[in-house]
């Protein structure tokens, strides 16, 4: 390999190792910027960007071919390196508003089309790579996908010390890098200006990250403005942004404060999650006696029931369920929060402060819930899990879409597990008497995961209490006792909440009387069943717990959502709506930039029949690996515990798996046999089929690992399901070629138009089918793709050298 084509590949590498890191960070600053459950938009908008991009070049004639190509490669990094940075601070300034009205239509189609922009001028860098410079194509698809794959999990340092925008910044350097190279490729003598470029991105991104508060910052979270004097301390994780601001005196905060709680002054600091209300840190002197306004508040209600013991926190958070475990007479507090950035603060600058990590009855550990719980052998007399997030993401939708796996029959079997003999899991939730809301669903979870641990009375082993907009449900391992009734109608008159369920009486709700009745999985699913409202208990399967919203719901006339859904059935209308938006906005780009650009270019000369069959292909390996893709990143985003986790190593698995693919694809003899690309599709069809019926037990069988090991068991799966997805595309270039050389511009936009919008499908399909479901499709797809494979062979490719 001379110097020169060394220079091209790397300057390849670069550009895709900086593609993708920026589409990973795109999922961080949507979580910030709107919701999670846009995250997912940054992969659907990579996709467009660079299906365009690509069609640009096909269409673009003599302006990429022959010595304009390499010129090209310069002159398109060169503007990358710009546009990464550029487009982000674009995008700070764009607040994007809750709802589903026109001013939230209009700000995410500029969103998306800004977004798009870093993509669509990669797309153009990479088609000239694969299609205008000589050499072997699997080659160079090879060395495209390994730095696409090394950039998604490269881009992970960044998060340990930098800023999404001081990190643009940085990715846009190492592009201006990748600008270098293709300029000494390309011989323009222009080398040292992109170098001094790169110089320039890199020392604003290190000012930036060393300026508090940095200068380019998250000015917009979830559509309302922050001021940056109201922040105290800044963390950026993997898990989000976490904000604390500075600490004000004010009263005591409750999440349902008991009817005779005393008015208790208190110094506290408010801290956010990805700009979402989240939690209070309350100044903390250590001493018992000073804690004993927590009582009042409804979470509070199992040490009411049961005093002392060793207790244990899922998400700590500002520290609050600590203190109240404190004031419980906890004998020792075990403290598990995802969220290192919460850690890092009660252990570090606000160590005096929360005081919490200097009390040496807490512990507090840095591990997702279900992970910890399951490789511990520690038992807890009560584990409490509180409101792990917000009214507002609620009524907004927030989480309709985000996989959760601490809501599901799984999970609580762990849980429960986690208890010693009799023991107490309290959880609070939100409750709304007058609408659907989430408390029989929160029931239906609790009665199955109950009945899967062996629980012949589900009812015997629940209490639910609730008060103003809280509920709060005990569950126990084994029925509850005498004692813990007793304790609860000692407080209800100081309290004053209703109770709902609870041993040995009736409940004033009939639909959550009838689910706590059930003895069976099947007599939960028949209590729960609704025909607009989803209140069946959810599993790793369908880890939706808060989209309760039926599909026929939307369409109903015998509802209405307004006055009788509430706020989570209209925080799911939201979200879905939401969904129809991206859609429709993706058809609309998609029609603009790819498919009406190959219209007007003209159709190829060749056959009707023959083009159909290059659209059947490029369409199904579209859909087909988008519905691997994004149920991938669905399903293990509960096993590593956290979205961005699952998108990163998923990319990262399948990128380089199918380039490792591209690779191999290159040794395919398809040319002199038609065993190839009869065998191909059905294999990859039965490879699908089984990963999907192993990933549930493998990961019943290894969520007591830690992260670096579920990561690895990750890879592994995911790699060796994706490794033939990579044939496809290379193998239905050279089906093609023989048939109509200017038909390839048109089959690379039909397959990433379908792509884009087959990423939006898949998601719906998750959430109301199942996530299994949408792989299954996507075996489908493949095994399809036997028949336009077969007839191009048969029409083109069969004899060609």
């Amino acid at each position: 390999m001379n110097s020169d084509r060394r220079w091209f590949l790397l300057g390849l590498f670069l550009t895709t190792f900086s593609t993708l890191a920026v589409e990973i960070l795109d999922t961080r600053f949507l979580s910030v910027a709107s919701w999670y459950h846009l995250s997912f938009l940054a992969v659907s908008t990579a996709m467009f960007g660079m299906a365009a991009g690509a069609v640009r070049v096909y269409l673009g004639g003599e302006a990429f071919m022959g010595e304009a190509a390499p010129t090209g490669l310069a002159r398109y990094t060169s503007l990358l390196a710009l546009a990464i940075p550029a487009a982000h601070l674009a995008n700070l300034a764009i607040p994007i508003p809750a709802g589903h009205g026109m001013p939230t239509v209009v700000a995410m189609l500029l969103t998306t089309v800004v977004l798009a922009i870093p993509f669509y001028l990669s797309g153009i860098v990479v088609a000239i790579a694969l299609t205008r410079i000589p050499g072997p194509t699997g080659m160079i698809y090879a060395v495209d996908l390994l730095g696409a794959a090394v950039g998604s999990v490269g881009v992970l340092v960044l998060f340990r010390w930098a800023n999404v925008a001081s990190s643009m910044f940085l990715i846009g350097a190492l592009a201006a890098c990748g600008a270098s190279c293709f300029h000494h490729f390309a011989k323009t003598g222009r080398v040292t200006r992109q170098f001094a470029l790169a110089i320039l991105l890199l020392a604003v991104g290190l000012i930036n990250t060393a300026t508090d508060p940095s200068f380019f910052r998250a000015y917009y979270m979830k559509g309302e403005f922050r001021r940056a004097e109201s922040i105290d301390f800044s963390y950026w994780t993997i898990h989000g942004l976490v904000t604390t601001d500075i600490e004000r005196p004010s009263e005591a905060a409750y999440w349902s404060k008991s009817a005779d709680a005393k008015r208790t002054l208190v110094v506290s600091r408010r801290m956010q999650i990805d700009g979402l209300a989240g939690t209070y840190m309350t100044r903390w002197s250590g001493r018992p006696g000073s804690l004993g306004w927590t009582q009042y508040d409804l979470t509070s209600l199992p040490y009411h029931l049961r005093k002392g013991g060793n207790n244990a926190v899922i998400g700590v958070g500002g520290g609050r369920d600590i203190l109240t475990a404190l004031w419980g007479e906890s004998d020792s507090v075990t403290g598990i929060e995802i969220n290192s950035a919460f850690i890092d603060l009660h252990e570090g600058p606000l160590r005096e402060f929360s005081w919490i990590a200097n009390d040496p009855r807490v512990r507090l550990i840095h591990n997702e819930a279900r992970s910890e719980l399951t490789a511990s052998d520690a038992q807890y007399d009560v584990l409490q899990m509180s409101l792990i997030d917000t009214w507002a993401a609620t009524g907004a939708g927030a989480f309709t879409l985000t996989e959760n796996g601490l809501y599901t029959v799984e999970a609580w079997k762990t849980f429960l597990g986690a208890l010693k003999p009799g023991g107490l899991f309290s959880v609070s939730r939100w409750h709304s008497a007058e609408h659907a809301s989430e408390t029989s669903r929160l029931i239906a979870l609790a009665t199955a995961a109950l009945i899967e641990t062996g629980a012949e009375k589900p009812a015997d082993h629940m209490i639910l209490v609730t008060r103003n907009a809280l509920a709060t449900l005990i569950v126990s391992n084994e029925p509850l006792r005498a004692s813990d009734v007793a304790g609860l109608d000692a407080i209800q008159g100081s309290f004053e909440f209703e109770v709902l369920l609870a041993p040995g009486r009736g409940s004033p709700s009939p639909i959550l009387g009838r689910i706590a009745k059930s003895r069976t999985r099947e007599d939960v699913e028949a209590a729960s069943a609704h025909p607009f409202f989803d209140y069946g208990p959810p599993t790793d399967e369908r880890p939706y717990f808060f989209n309760i919203l039926k599909p026929a719901g939307f369409f109903s006339p015998s509802i209405d959502l307004a006055e009788s859904g509430g706020v989570l059935a209209n925080g799911n209308l939201v979200a879905t709506i939401t969904l129809a938006i991206l859609l429709g906005i993706t058809l609309l780009l998609v029609s603009v930039t790819i498919i009406g650009p190959l219209v007007r270019s003209g159709f190829p000369a060749m056959p009707g029949a023959e083009f159909g069959l290059g659209v059947a292909y490029f369409s199904l390996i579209g859909m087909g690996f988008m519905f691997v893709q994004i149920p991938l990143m669905q399903r293990f985003s509960v096993y590593l515990g956290h979205p961005t986790y699952s998108v990163t190593v998923i990319l990262f698995s399948m990128i380089l798996a199918t380039g490792i693919g591209s690779l191999l694809s290159d040794r395919l003899a398809i040319e002199a046999r038609d065993l190839w690309v009869r065998v191909i599709p059905g294999a990859i069809a039965l490879n699908l089929l089984i990963a999907t019926l192993a990933i549930q037990p493998l990961i019943e069988a290894t969520i007591a690992y830690g992260i670096p090991a579920r990561v690895g068991l990750v890879v592994v799966v995911v790699a060796i399901a994706s490794l033939p997805l990579g044939i496809c595309f290379p193998v239905g270039l050279r089906l093609v070629r023989p048939l109509s050389e200017g038909a390839l511009p048109w089959m690379w936009g039909i397959n990433g138009a379908a792509g884009v919008l087959a990423s939006v499908l898949a998601v719906a399909v998750s959430m109301w089918a199942g996530i299994s479901t949408s792989l299954y499709l996507a075996a489908v797809a493949y095994a399809l793709l036997t028949l336009p494979a077969l007839g191009l062979w048969r029409r083109g490719a069969a004899g060609q050298p």
